[in-house]
Protein backbone atom coordinates (compact mmCIF):
# COMPACT_ATOMS: atom_id res chain seq x y z
CA UNK A 1 0.00 0.00 0.00
CA UNK A 2 1.06 3.41 -0.93
CA UNK A 3 3.06 5.34 2.02
CA UNK A 4 3.36 1.90 4.35
CA UNK A 5 6.10 0.06 1.80
CA UNK A 6 9.06 -0.14 3.72
CA UNK A 7 8.36 0.95 6.89
CA UNK A 8 9.40 -0.88 9.99
CA UNK A 9 7.11 -1.78 12.91
CA UNK A 10 8.04 -3.00 16.12
CA UNK A 11 6.28 -5.45 17.91
CA UNK A 12 7.31 -5.16 21.79
CA UNK A 13 6.12 -9.03 23.19
CA UNK A 14 6.34 -11.08 26.36
CA UNK A 15 5.81 -15.07 27.11
CA UNK A 16 1.52 -15.23 27.26
CA UNK A 17 0.85 -12.95 24.24
CA UNK A 18 -2.54 -13.39 22.47
CA UNK A 19 -1.57 -15.18 19.52
CA UNK A 20 -3.88 -13.87 16.63
CA UNK A 21 -3.47 -10.49 18.67
CA UNK A 22 -0.08 -10.59 17.09
CA UNK A 23 -0.71 -12.74 13.71
CA UNK A 24 -3.41 -10.71 11.80
CA UNK A 25 -2.00 -7.44 13.13
CA UNK A 26 0.98 -8.06 11.23
CA UNK A 27 -0.34 -9.73 8.62
CA UNK A 28 -1.89 -6.46 7.55
CA UNK A 29 0.88 -4.52 7.94
CA UNK A 30 3.39 -6.97 6.23
CA UNK A 31 0.50 -7.21 3.59
CA UNK A 32 0.40 -3.58 3.23
CA UNK A 33 4.05 -3.79 2.91
CA UNK A 34 5.61 -3.09 6.50
CA UNK A 35 8.07 -4.85 7.73
CA UNK A 36 7.75 -6.32 11.38
CA UNK A 37 10.42 -6.69 13.77
CA UNK A 38 9.94 -8.61 16.82
CA UNK A 39 11.08 -7.26 20.32
CA UNK A 40 10.94 -9.15 23.23
CA UNK A 41 12.42 -8.09 27.32
CA UNK A 42 15.62 -10.34 27.63
CA UNK A 43 18.01 -12.36 25.52
CA UNK A 44 15.91 -15.70 26.94
CA UNK A 45 13.52 -13.92 24.25
CA UNK A 46 15.89 -14.39 21.38
CA UNK A 47 15.60 -18.47 21.82
CA UNK A 48 11.46 -18.59 22.79
CA UNK A 49 9.02 -15.99 23.69
CA UNK A 50 5.56 -18.46 24.28
CA UNK A 51 1.99 -17.60 23.00
CA UNK A 52 -1.36 -18.09 23.83
CA UNK A 53 -4.78 -19.33 22.30
CA UNK A 54 -7.22 -18.42 24.91
CA UNK A 55 -6.31 -20.65 27.46
CA UNK A 56 -4.48 -22.97 25.51
CA UNK A 57 0.10 -23.01 24.33
CA UNK A 58 0.07 -20.94 21.07
CA UNK A 59 3.06 -20.80 18.90
CA UNK A 60 6.46 -19.52 20.15
CA UNK A 61 8.61 -16.74 18.10
CA UNK A 62 12.21 -15.72 18.76
CA UNK A 63 12.96 -11.75 19.65
CA UNK A 64 14.81 -10.34 16.61
CA UNK A 65 15.61 -7.14 18.81
CA UNK A 66 15.85 -6.37 22.63
CA UNK A 67 13.62 -3.15 23.94
CA UNK A 68 17.04 -2.23 25.66
CA UNK A 69 19.07 -1.77 22.28
CA UNK A 70 15.88 -0.28 20.48
CA UNK A 71 14.64 3.63 20.46
CA UNK A 72 12.07 5.18 18.36
CA UNK A 73 13.99 6.42 15.98
CA UNK A 74 14.55 2.60 14.95
CA UNK A 75 11.05 2.67 13.88
CA UNK A 76 8.09 3.95 12.33
CA UNK A 77 5.09 2.05 14.50
CA UNK A 78 4.62 0.40 17.74
CA UNK A 79 2.35 -2.86 18.11
CA UNK A 80 1.18 -3.80 21.34
CA UNK A 81 -0.35 -7.45 21.68
CA UNK A 82 -2.52 -8.27 23.81
CA UNK A 83 -3.29 -11.38 26.59
CA UNK A 84 -0.78 -11.71 29.23
CA UNK A 85 1.99 -10.25 27.80
CA UNK A 86 1.55 -6.92 28.62
CA UNK A 87 1.59 -7.67 32.22
CA UNK A 88 5.58 -8.23 31.63
CA UNK A 89 5.94 -5.48 29.40
CA UNK A 90 4.54 -2.83 31.35
CA UNK A 91 7.44 -3.80 34.65
CA UNK A 92 9.65 -3.00 32.51
CA UNK A 93 12.06 0.04 32.25
CA UNK A 94 13.04 -0.52 28.54
CA UNK A 95 9.76 -0.56 27.28
CA UNK A 96 8.87 1.81 29.28
CA UNK A 97 11.35 4.15 27.85
CA UNK A 98 10.57 2.91 24.42
CA UNK A 99 7.03 3.81 24.66
CA UNK A 100 7.71 7.07 25.74
CA UNK A 101 10.36 8.10 23.31
CA UNK A 102 7.09 7.16 20.18
CA UNK A 103 4.86 8.90 22.35
CA UNK A 104 6.98 12.32 22.11
CA UNK A 105 7.50 12.62 18.91
CA UNK A 106 4.11 10.86 17.61
CA UNK A 107 4.95 7.81 15.94
CA UNK A 108 1.81 5.57 15.78
CA UNK A 109 0.96 2.95 18.29
CA UNK A 110 -1.26 0.39 17.94
CA UNK A 111 -2.17 -2.13 21.01
CA UNK A 112 -4.58 -4.66 21.59
CA UNK A 113 -7.19 -5.70 24.46
CA UNK A 114 -4.63 -5.86 27.59
CA UNK A 115 -2.29 -4.07 25.67
CA UNK A 116 -3.32 -0.87 27.32
CA UNK A 117 -1.91 -1.75 30.30
CA UNK A 118 1.89 -0.99 28.83
CA UNK A 119 0.57 2.86 28.48
CA UNK A 120 -0.99 2.73 31.62
CA UNK A 121 2.14 1.75 33.28
CA UNK A 122 3.43 4.05 30.96
CA UNK A 123 1.82 7.45 32.52
CA UNK A 124 0.75 8.63 29.34
CA UNK A 125 -3.07 7.43 29.53
CA UNK A 126 -4.25 11.18 31.50
CA UNK A 127 -7.15 13.00 29.56
CA UNK A 128 -6.84 10.34 26.18
CA UNK A 129 -9.43 8.17 24.82
CA UNK A 130 -9.25 4.57 24.44
CA UNK A 131 -10.60 1.38 24.13
CA UNK A 132 -9.17 -1.69 26.02
CA UNK A 133 -10.13 -5.39 27.00
CA UNK A 134 -13.37 -4.70 29.06
CA UNK A 135 -11.80 -6.58 31.88
CA UNK A 136 -9.49 -3.38 32.35
CA UNK A 137 -11.92 -0.62 32.21
CA UNK A 138 -11.68 0.48 35.28
CA UNK A 139 -7.60 0.66 35.21
CA UNK A 140 -7.79 2.63 32.12
CA UNK A 141 -10.54 5.01 33.82
CA UNK A 142 -8.60 5.03 37.37
CA UNK A 143 -5.44 6.36 35.43
CA UNK A 144 -7.26 9.08 34.36
CA UNK A 145 -7.71 7.92 30.59
CA UNK A 146 -11.77 8.13 28.76
CA UNK A 147 -12.18 4.41 28.29
CA UNK A 148 -14.53 4.04 25.24
CA UNK A 149 -16.46 0.48 24.57
CA UNK A 150 -16.31 0.84 20.95
CA UNK A 151 -14.26 -1.52 18.08
CA UNK A 152 -11.41 0.89 17.90
CA UNK A 153 -10.60 4.23 19.06
CA UNK A 154 -8.18 6.67 17.70
CA UNK A 155 -6.48 9.49 19.33
CA UNK A 156 -3.81 11.06 18.18
CA UNK A 157 -1.02 9.03 17.07
CA UNK A 158 -2.76 5.97 19.36
CA UNK A 159 -5.18 3.41 17.73
CA UNK A 160 -6.26 0.75 20.25
CA UNK A 161 -9.07 -1.96 20.60
CA UNK A 162 -10.73 -3.81 22.55
CA UNK A 163 -9.63 -7.29 21.26
CA UNK A 164 -9.89 -10.16 19.11
CA UNK A 165 -13.36 -9.50 17.75
CA UNK A 166 -12.46 -6.21 16.62
CA UNK A 167 -9.33 -6.88 15.16
CA UNK A 168 -10.86 -6.79 10.99
CA UNK A 169 -11.43 -3.18 12.06
CA UNK A 170 -8.37 -2.22 14.03
CA UNK A 171 -6.02 -3.53 11.43
CA UNK A 172 -7.45 -1.32 8.83
CA UNK A 173 -7.48 1.62 10.94
CA UNK A 174 -3.53 1.00 11.58
CA UNK A 175 -2.73 -0.05 7.95
CA UNK A 176 -4.26 3.53 7.14
CA UNK A 177 -2.67 5.13 10.13
CA UNK A 178 0.84 4.16 8.88
CA UNK A 179 0.21 5.17 5.40
CA UNK A 180 -0.21 9.14 6.29
CA UNK A 181 2.44 8.92 8.99
CA UNK A 182 6.40 10.20 8.31
CA UNK A 183 8.57 7.52 7.54
CA UNK A 184 11.65 7.40 10.08
CA UNK A 185 14.77 8.93 8.20
CA UNK A 186 17.04 6.42 6.71
CA UNK A 187 20.00 6.45 8.36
Amino acid sequence: MQGVEGKRIAALLSDGFEEIELTEPRRALEEAGAVVTIVGLDERARTRIRGKRGLDEGQSLKAEELAADCTAEDFDGLLIAGGFSPDQLRIDADVLRLVGEFDAVKKPIFFVGHGAQVLISSKLVRGRQITGARSIADDIRNAGALYRDQPVVQDSNWISTRGTEDLGQFNRSIVEKLAVSAPTPAG
